[in-house]
């Protein structure tokens, strides 16, 4: 038979808090460790007699918690392997942010393991502190390490509790993520100090007084109430906000909305965010980005009314697709193995494709033909169908310029139109082996274009005439003094 680790949780507060069993456990065992003597039960046991061993040196011996809660699962395991059965108490609950005990059960979950853990409930710091609150978590309520506070995000439409808001410094940083996250620094939050015990203290401040108190201790924890369901600063409110325009109530103009009328706003705020990108205007491309975002909400409540996806489906696909296309970050696989070859085959086998052409085949026809062209091309050169150098390509930019030219010799419009589309995606091939973007690049040459025309425009009008007095022999003349003022 195995030797066994008893767990047990010394309640939130003195020995009154504790159950019955746990107090016999502890008063009838021959070894007895705890992890802090920084607890008032612990204070009653030693007054009864009780000889307990703290592992409160480990935390000045150790560089992380996590170090020191593994040193701790790694001494029990050994004491109990020599003394045979032994308890482990812990403040609280053993199961209520006691990540001690989490990291002794990871630690002893072996089946070659020669140590038994068995564990006892007890009551938590959170009966407590919704005592103490008088607060019903029914209605939702979520459970914060201070020391882990920073990441993830924060569901602020329940009741937020944080834990191990131990000294100033820790709620300093607390204080510091919350006025960041929700964008006002005087929401009123709650500190309690020693819930449960006589000398309970709770108090009511306006968050930027967080770390001010001077009644901060190792039992002190922090409650957020809950914010309104439509939080500005949350995704989840402005999800809130768009149910609400589409719901009985709402706007007429959003509750008759289809995918399909969504369609020209998605592209439009998309090309609002490039702008102002190019243009370096970040409070823009905050405003930009809010306004691409509201696409992507709208159309998930569509799709949501109609049964067909939610905002967390849409999620959910595209953190799933991010995890399977990074195994050289999530699965551990060699990051310098990793290229745009390996990328294209997992595309490949995400959407089980079998032939490049049928991938091909998928590229959306209401991409800007350019970029349609561009990806077409880059899909053929994953499997060497492609020009190594760009002057090869050149060469057939010259070839289809040849070919557009006797086409229109001929004077048949159906082949100039099909020889001008070769001339084009030819030239596309050579910008993109030139690792050029295409649009950029010609975004520069209208701008350069359109210079040189106001120049020579306002040359001419200077001179006491209009451009269409002129000629072009006239006009190609000042085209070119223009050029070299810009020069």
């Amino acid at each position: 038979m195995k030797n066994t680790i008893i767990v047990v949780g010394l309640g939130p507060g003195n020995l009154e808090h504790m159950t019955l069993e746990t107090y016999r456990i502890i008063k009838e065992a021959k070894k007895v460790f705890v992890r802090t003597l920084k607890h008032p039960a612990v204070e009653g046991l030693l007054e009864e007699g009780v000889v307990l061993e703290s592992f409160d040196w480990v935390y000045d011996a150790e560089e992380s918690f996590d170090e020191v809660y593994r040193k701790i699962a790694h001494i029990l395991q050994e004491e109990a392997k020599k003394h045979g059965d032994l308890v482990y108490a812990v403040p609280g609950h053993p199961y209520f942010a006691e990540k001690s005990v989490e990291i002794l059960y990871e630690v002893l979950d072996n089946k070659q393991c020669v140590v038994d853990v068995k564990s006892f409930p007890s009551m938590s710091f959170l009966d407590s502190m919704v005592h103490s609150l008088r607060i019903d978590p029914i209605h939702g309520l979520c459970m914060v390490d201070a020391l882990t506070i920073k990441s993830g995000s924060l569901p602020f439409h329940m009741g937020i509790v944080v834990t191990q808001v131990y000294d100033r410094f820790v709620a300093s940083e607390v204080k510091l993520h919350l006025m960041d996250v929700l964008g006002r620094e005087d929401k009123e939050v709650y500190l309690v100090h020693g819930a449960g015990l006589p000398g309970e203290v709770v108090e009511k401040i306006p968050l930027h007084d967080l770390d001010r108190s001077d009644q901060i201790s190792y039992l002190t924890s922090l409650y957020l109430p809950p914010e309104p369901r439509v939080h500005s600063r949350s995704l989840e409110g402005l999800m809130a906000v768009m149910e609400t325009l589409r719901g009985d109530d709402g706007c007429p103009w959003d509750q008759k909305q289809t995918f399909a009328s969504l369609r020209k706003y998605v592209v439009e705020e998309a090309y609002e965010v490039v702008n102002a990108i190019e243009g370096e205007d970040w409070d823009g491309l905050c405003e930009e980005l809010g306004d691409l975002l509201l696409q992507v909400v709208f159309l998930s409540q569509i799709g949501k009314e109609e049964h067909l996806f939610d905002m967390a489906d849409v999620t959910e696909a595209i953190v799933t697709k991010l995890i399977n296309r990074h195994p050289h970050v999530f699965a551990q696989e060699d990051k310098d193995a990793f290229n745009m070859e390996v990328w294209e085959r997992l595309k490949r086998e995400e959407k089980g494709y079998d032939r490049i052409h049928v991938q091909m085949l998928d590229i959306p026809r209401n991409f800007p033909a350019y970029l349609r062209a561009e990806k077409a091309q880059k899909k053929a050169s994953v499997v060497g169908f492609d020009w190594k150098d760009p002057k090869d390509a050149l060469e057939k930019v010259a070839e289809e310029l040849e070919e557009l030219g006797d086409s229109m010799e001929t004077g048949d419009s159906d082949h100039v139109f099909e020889e001008a589309g070769d001339l084009i995606f030819s030239m596309v091939n050579v910008i993109r082996l030139l690792h050029l973007d295409f649009r950029e690049v010609l975004e520069k040459a209208t701008d350069k274009f359109m210079d040189r025309f106001r120049i020579m425009e306002e040359d001419i009008i200077a001179s006491g005439r209009q451009v269409e007095d002129l000629d072009l022999m006239a006009l190609e003349e000042r085209w070119q003094q223009a050029k070299r003022k810009l020069q």
